[in-house]
């Protein structure tokens, strides 16, 4: 009798270890320790009953709740040095090259952008999905002596020669390249190399 509870004891300890999620040596050790018990008491266990303590086993792992999934690390934004754009000139989408105007002109330069009256520069640069970028701007008007204001702006790329942007403050505006050589005159004559190269 005390040969049977001791193996049922074994059989329930090694489940419970299973059923608890631990690792499978710690339950080839409570079955050696079983084996050990059966050698130095000269029997093992008839098949039946091993078949029995083996389906009880497996009974309880299937009861045994599964272990909670690890929730996915949420993605950090990546910092990079520029939005991948081509740099030169941006135009209004609803306007074609040709037609551009101080009005619907963008020049994109290495440190920010920037039309006929304001400029704004990229101080931080965040990679937020595949084609989003978070931007800290500090922008300032050249009419006016203030200092430049700092905002977050989201832009999503089309490619590398399209955008749209959108402020915290809730304006938004597209633009799409243009080549300096489709631009009116005025803007092909103009040399931006120094900033945009």
């Amino acid at each position: 009798m005390n040969k049977a509870r001791f193996l049922v004891v074994a059989l329930l300890f090694a489940a419970g270890l299973a059923a608890c999620g631990e690792n499978a040596a710690t339950a080839k050790n409570a079955a050696v320790t079983q084996d050990a018990a059966e050698t130095e008491t000269g029997s093992a266990p008839d098949a039946s009953a091993a078949a029995a303590q083996a389906d009880t086993a497996t009974a309880n792992q299937a009861a045994a709740p599964a272990a909670p999934e690890t929730a996915p690390a949420t993605a950090q934004a990546a910092t990079i040095a520029a939005l991948p754009l081509k740099r030169g000139y941006y135009v209004a989408s609803d306007t074609p090259c040709g037609q551009a105007s101080n009005a619907t002109v963008m020049l994109l330069r290495r440190e920010g952008i920037g039309g006929a009256r304001d400029f704004c520069e990229f101080k931080n640069i965040e990679q937020t999905g595949p084609n989003t970028y978070r931007v800290t701007e500090a922008c300032g008007d050249f009419q006016g002596n203030a200092s430049p204001e700092t905002s977050v702006t989201t832009y999503t790329l089309e490619g590398d020669a399209a955008f749209t942007s959108k402020s915290a403050d809730g304006w938004e505006r597209s633009a799409r390249y243009c080549a300096q050589s489709n631009m009116p005159p005025d803007f092909r004559a103009n040399d931006i190399s120094d900033v945009t190269d």
